[in-house]
């Protein structure tokens, strides 16, 4: 494909929706997975969650990096198994899981994941708008404002424009960050004990590990409805163990990288904002140039989640083009910025990682549990769009995994569960524990129909 050819087909508004892609319309190559997914973490999101190990749950910053790291992988390897989805079938994730919750069955993720699009689109949004402000002198609204027709305006040109650009932004975000590394790691307390006042509110310090691997893990699952939109133009003979590595490491790199360095920011002042953790720390040049990335990182990660939040409204039947699906989550998340963006952001932050993380680990456990264990990977296309399989015994594996996850639900000044309030030592553990209950119904409810129909 030519220069020209290229930049024509960037700069074409996507016209596909959720049906399938045909093997005419494929293209691309595996590194644009790794420079997406690394672009859009590579953001200043990343780096406030990591902050929350240090400046909010007391934790040494080693405590911290170890947590971290094991919630990474774990989310770089779910992330790296359902990229490999796309090429096999060409069609967005939440089609996929249409196989085994049912064509209507699947309506609940796909307005869960809708939400979670416009949701995240306003979490990120709020802290580019910080930038703005800071960087411009702006008012919220004016800054909030321009920040959204950005983001809106790419997602609307879709799949190749944004590939263009995470791919580009990706290296100047990657040098910004690293010369802010250099100043962490070299001003930070990493030393410091773990601080036992605030650690004390979560369960002591083993309830804050325990919470801070769930919150780093809870980031991660953020992506994992959205993972093979993107992959789903790669041609079908794409290497799958490419596809993988290119997802996996690209969301490991970068989530532990900017998570803790966020950790090692966050010991050593106050935090009153977010952006306070650089402005506070660097000279007023760097500064300015971090600043900047923090709009161009609210950019790469947005466009993400407006482009799929469109996807989903699509997957629950919505009667509308995928342009104006983005143009409405562009509204909606316009309208919960300005929300959050008034008061107690930390605090809806915080709270807003851990929801989201309820319903996507369940989720994930029957996606899994139907592709490796009941359908083996063996699918076909039609069978993501037939209607006469409304609800799937997914779709109740799920309800299940869900509810019984409720009881260690633990949301400090929102709900508390039983076992999480009896045993604060324990952290959050609803997300490893829905996963795992899921997964098992799933199982089960499938070897009785095998046994039934045999």
């Amino acid at each position: 494909m030519s220069v020209a050819d290229n930049a024509e087909q960037v700069l074409k508004v996507e016209i596909k929706g959720i049906e399938p892609i045909s093997e005419g319309e494929r293209h691309g190559r595996p590194s644009s997975i790794f420079t997406l997914w690394f672009g859009a973490n590579v953001e200043f999101a990343t780096l406030v969650t990591g902050a929350l190990a240090t400046a909010v749950f007391g934790l040494s910053f080693w405590q911290a990096a170890l947590a971290i790291g094991i919630g990474n992988l774990l989310g770089a390897l779910a992330l790296g198994v359902l990229s490999t989805f796309g090429p096999k079938y060409g069609v967005p994730q939440l089609i996929q899981s249409r196989k085994a919750f049912g064509y209507y069955g699947n309506f609940i993720p796909g307005i869960l994941n809708f939400f979670a699009g416009f949701s995240w689109f306003a979490v990120n949004t709020v802290l580019g708008v910080f930038a703005l402000e800071w960087l411009l002198g702006l008012s919220f609204a004016v800054a909030l404002g321009i920040m959204v027709v950005i983001q809106v305006v790419i997602a609307v040109y879709g799949y190749n424009l944004i590939h263009t650009l995470e791919r580009y932004l990706a290296v100047i975000l990657t040098i910004v960050f690293l010369i802010v590394t250099v100043y962490g790691f070299a001003n930070g307390h990493l030393s410091a004990p773990a601080n036992l006042k605030l650690a004390g509110y979560v369960g002591g310090t083993t309830g804050a590990f325990l919470l801070m691997l769930a919150i780093s893990f809870s980031y991660c699952l953020g992506w994992m409805a959205f993972a093979s939109d993107y992959t789903r133009y790669l041609p079908s003979k794409t290497s799958m163990r490419s596809v993988f590595g290119n997802a996996f490491w690209s969301l490991l790199i970068a989530g532990f990288w900017l998570e803790v360095l966020g950790a090692a920011l966050a010991t050593l002042k106050g935090i009153a904002v977010p952006t306070d953790l650089v402005t506070h720390l660097l000279p007023h040049w760097l500064g300015v140039v971090t600043m900047l990335a923090v709009v161009l990182g609210t950019i790469t990660a947005n466009v993400l989640n407006i482009y799929s939040g469109a996807l989903s409204s699509l997957v629950i039947d919505i009667p509308m083009k995928r342009w104006l699906g983005a143009v409405i989550v562009g509204v909606l998340g316009t309208i919960v910025s300005w929300i959050a963006g008034q008061h107690g952001y930390w605090q809806h932050y915080q709270t807003f990682l851990f929801l989201l993380g309820y319903w996507v680990a369940p989720w994930l456990a029957v996606v899994l549990a139907d592709y490796f264990f009941k359908s083996r990977g063996e699918y076909h296309t039609e069978e993501f769009y037939n209607r006469k399989a409304p609800i799937g015994v997914g779709f109740w594996a799920w309800l299940i995994g869900v509810v019984v996850s409720i009881p260690f639900m633990n949301q400090y000044g929102l709900f508390v569960g039983p076992f999480a309030a009896n045993n604060p030592q324990f952290g959050d553990m609803t997300y490893f524990v829905g996963f795992i209950v899921a997964g098992l119904v799933y199982l089960a409810f499938a070897k009785a129909r095998r046994t039934a129909s045999a």
